[in-house]
């Protein structure tokens, strides 16, 4: 009797190889935002057809701590549920239930916020009826400079209120170890805590914290500056409300063929010693 077991085996081979096939290209288009560091906010997109019931539930969730990033749930946001570290940074539109619309804002993105972000919907019963993935990628700000030069500007700019005794502290931190650049503390730079090899050479902007331009200024800037710079604004009670970081490179002068002297060519006017060799000739 003929057997049609090798061939059911082969469809649910193939079967299996589709769905993994799938599961795969999924990953792989994952959707991507980038961003630089230091920009105001960045929004996460995640937008539905459907129509979504008023009792679900949507979370949004990072996948390397599973942290909750914004809960909405009952018609509003559920801030005693978001992990402190999006507390005040985090935003969903109104009316997102009707809109389909389920985007989340996030403030302030810094370099540690680089993750997959998860926003899932829940029924009320607390099966998932959607789910989807958005990579954030921040970007370092990388400034270039050639020794010589006056100064370099390690750019910091935001927006936002922020408390007048907030601390600005700019560090290098790469290569090790990390050092102070330049502090800002109590209403005035603090140059005790500076390290010696910046001292004299740094500059702020003057009110900083109204014009919310922490921009660093670094004077006659050397190879030896070359390296990873960040800047955190702090509070009192030692939150980080801001951060950025700057990658600076300065390479080494480059001579140009105008400035090379040709020993050949010296007037004596500016070398009276006589030039040996073109006297021999």
């Amino acid at each position: 009797m003929f057997s049609l077991h090798p061939l059911k085996e082969n469809v649910s081979e193939l079967l299996l190889l589709s769905v993994h096939m799938m599961l795969s290209f999924v990953v792989l288009s994952v959707p991507q935002v980038e961003v630089d560091s230091g920009v105001e906010s960045v929004q996460l997109p995640c937008k539905t057809t459907v129509h979504l019931p008023e009792d679900v539930r949507v979370e949004w969730s990072v996948s390397l701590y599973d942290n909750k990033v914004h809960v909405y749930e009952n018609g509003s946001d559920q801030p005693e549920e978001q992990d402190e570290f999006y507390i005040g940074r985090t935003e969903m539109k109104r009316n997102l239930l009707k809109t389909g619309d389920l985007s989340l804002t996030l403030k302030y993105p810094r370099d540690i916020d680089r993750d997959t972000f998860t926003c899932t919907v829940y029924s009320r019963e607390g099966n998932i009826l959607m789910k989807k993935d958005v990579k954030l990628q921040v970007k370092d700000c990388q400034v270039e400079v050639e020794e010589g030069v006056e100064s370099v500007q390690l750019p910091f700019r935001t927006i936002g209120d922020l408390p007048e005794d907030a601390k600005v502290w700019w560090k290098r931190e790469e290569p090790k170890p990390k050092v102070t650049a330049h502090l800002y503390q109590n209403g005035s730079d603090q140059p005790k805590n500076q390290n010696k090899s910046y001292k004299d050479r740094t500059e702020r902007n003057k009110d900083l914290l109204k014009t919310e331009d922490f921009s660093l200024t670094l004077k006659n800037p050397t190879v030896r500056d070359t390296g990873t710079y960040v800047c955190g604004v702090y509070n009192t009670q030692k939150k980080v409300l801001r951060k950025k970081t700057v990658i600076l490179k300065v390479k080494e002068r480059t001579q140009d063929k105008d400035e090379t002297v040709d020993i050949r060519n010296r007037s004596s006017s500016t070398d009276p010693t006589p030039l040996m060799n073109d006297q021999s000739v």
